[in-house]
């Protein structure tokens, strides 16, 4: 007989209700600049990218290396994010 993952998957599913909410009050939040504003809508909408792989992709269940082929590509769009700041705030250097 299968193992049901139905009340993990309920879980997971409140957890990103929780995450979206959170992510619609947090613009509302008065005195935050923009960074911090764009900074955690950012970690929280990884964290939802995550979970979501991670549980509803069965990526849990994988070897570590099919999780690699997942986990490097994401990390290009920081990696050139990173680059992109570091090279404009060389350019405004005296």
């Amino acid at each position: 007989m299968a193992h049901s993952h139905r009340r993990e998957y309920w879980i997971v599913f409140v957890w990103l209700f929780v995450l979206t909410i959170l992510e619609v009050a947090v613009v509302d939040v008065p005195g935050i600049s923009k960074g911090a504003l764009l900074s955690v809508l950012i970690m929280m909408a990884l964290t939802k990218a995550t979970m979501v792989g991670y549980f509803y992709m069965h990526l849990n269940s994988e070897t570590p290396w099919l999780k690699a082929t997942v986990a490097i590509p994401m990390a290009f769009p920081a990696l050139y994010a990173v680059v992109l700041i570091l090279e404009g705030a060389w350019r405004m250097l005296p």
